[in-house]
């Protein structure tokens, strides 16, 4: 999978299309977990090297997803209806990824643009990699929905852990594939989201690759890491393991 089949689909697929560039598959893995899997964050540090796995990467657990699984196909897969834990939270909206994209937002333009040098490009050579650097760059730039900043919200996803307290997750990112900056090159910044767990309140480093629901207040502000930037954050956030889909 490469940076030519880009031309073929838009910006919320393109990290599943790139795993094998970065020496994922399709197929999940049976390697058992390993907690070390943790990156401390880092507000002046911009990936470089989109196309190779973190080095720091623990094994795929065996159970977890294929890589690049897309959130929204385990939520289609539920069947069950989908609850609030409490009243308190019927004030929080239930949202999906595509609510984060910008309003005018138009990948297939931005690819247009590029399309003629990235047939051309050698597969996997420094061109391909330079190309990809400059196409995320763009999506990067394209910005965030404004209008949810401050909202309530409730989104599913996948954690990417940025610190580690004790056998929990401490910060880490929240985002719609498996496998994101971790195994694979991470989404674009409005795919993206920055989350401090409350107190008391996240996963267990063991149960990363189980996706999660993470609820809390949305702001629009953008953070760069280690492991990717993201366009926005949700501080004090409730975070469980998903067990039911959206509405």
């Amino acid at each position: 999978m490469t940076m030519k089949k880009l031309m073929k689909i838009n910006t919320l697929i393109i990290p599943c299309l790139l795993l094998t560039a970065c020496g994922g598959t399709d197929e999940p893995a049976t390697s058992k977990a390993q907690s070390s899997n943790v990156v401390v964050a880092d507000e002046n540090y911009t990936p470089t090297k989109p196309f190779e796995a973190s080095k720091d990467a623990a094994p795929i657990p065996e159970g977890a997803p294929a890589l690049g699984t897309d959130i929204a196909d385990v939520v289609k897969a539920d069947s069950k209806a989908a609850a609030q834990s409490n009243e308190a939270e019927a004030a929080y909206q239930d949202m999906m990824w595509d609510d984060l994209v910008p309003e005018g937002f138009q990948p297939s333009k931005i690819l247009a643009r590029y399309q003629a040098r990235i047939q051309e490009a050698k597969e996997g050579s420094p061109e391909e990699r330079e190309l990809y650097k400059q196409v995320m760059g763009e999506f990067n730039n394209a910005g965030a929905n404004q209008a949810l900043s401050g909202k309530k919200i409730r989104i599913p996803g996948y954690v990417a852990p940025l610190d580690t307290s004790g056998e929990m997750v401490g910060d880490f990112l929240l985002v719609p594939y498996y496998g994101s900056c971790i195994h694979s090159p991470p989404p674009p910044a409005h795919q993206t989201v920055m989350v401090t767990p409350g107190a008391g309140t996240s996963v267990a480093l063991e149960d990363t690759y189980l996706p999660v629901w993470v609820t809390g207040e949305i702001t629009v502000e953008k953070v760069d890491t280690k492991l990717a930037t993201a366009g926005y954050q949700i501080k004090n956030a409730k975070v469980e393991l998903y067990s039911a889909p959206i509405k």
